[in-house]
């Protein structure tokens, strides 16, 4: 471990906020980032090895396959991107996180390298967040400031960009099912 940043999320605690019911306190591990190198961090295989070497909780992984034109890349991408935006949180928990990694070509002397990381919420859980943060700020107010009229307000607002997040993707429920 030494000269790494293991790189997880502390989840199940009831004195820290989470949208996802975990069933047990951890940390479940995502990435490894070498300290001495430039790269983002290191390639999937070798960080989950060292999870599973250490006795880690580890996050779920798969792959979407290699690709060797951008175009089918971009049809993996839109697949998933709408898979992911579809599922309820009890599925797919808050979403995915994607890997671009480079692979060298066979006989090559260049190494694997992940390029870029990107993460995919779902939709459902992008509305519990608006939903929170809309209750967070109506009650972070003041009980003077906490009118029937601020209540309506905060709620207009909420319904208008739920409307707006469910134009773009297919909703687990029905829109009403959130409001």
């Amino acid at each position: 471990m030494n000269g790494r940043t293991f790189v997880g999320e502390y989840v199940g605690s009831d004195e820290h906020q989470h949208l996802v019911k975990y069933s047990r306190v951890t940390c479940i591990f995502y990435a490894v980032v070498d300290n001495m190198s430039m790269q983002d961090c290191m390639p999937c295989d070798e960080a989950w090895a060292l999870f599973d070497k250490w006795g880690l909780d580890k996050v779920a992984i798969q792959t979407l396959g290699c690709f060797s034109d951008y175009a089918s890349m971009c049809d993996s991408l839109c697949r998933v991107f709408k898979d992911v935006a579809k599922s309820e949180i009890a599925e797919e928990e808050e979403g995915n996180v994607l890997y671009f990694i480079k692979r060298p070509a066979e006989g090559s002397n260049t190494y694997t390298e992940v390029l870029s990381l990107c993460k995919l919420k779902t939709l459902e859980y992008r509305l519990f967040r608006k939903m929170r943060e809309k209750l967070r700020n109506f009650f972070a107010r003041s009980a003077e400031e906490q009118t029937q009229e601020k209540e309506r307000e905060s709620i207009k607002r909420f319904i208008k960009e739920a409307k707006e997040l469910s134009d773009e993707h297919e909703l687990p429920r029905p829109l009403s099912y959130y409001i």
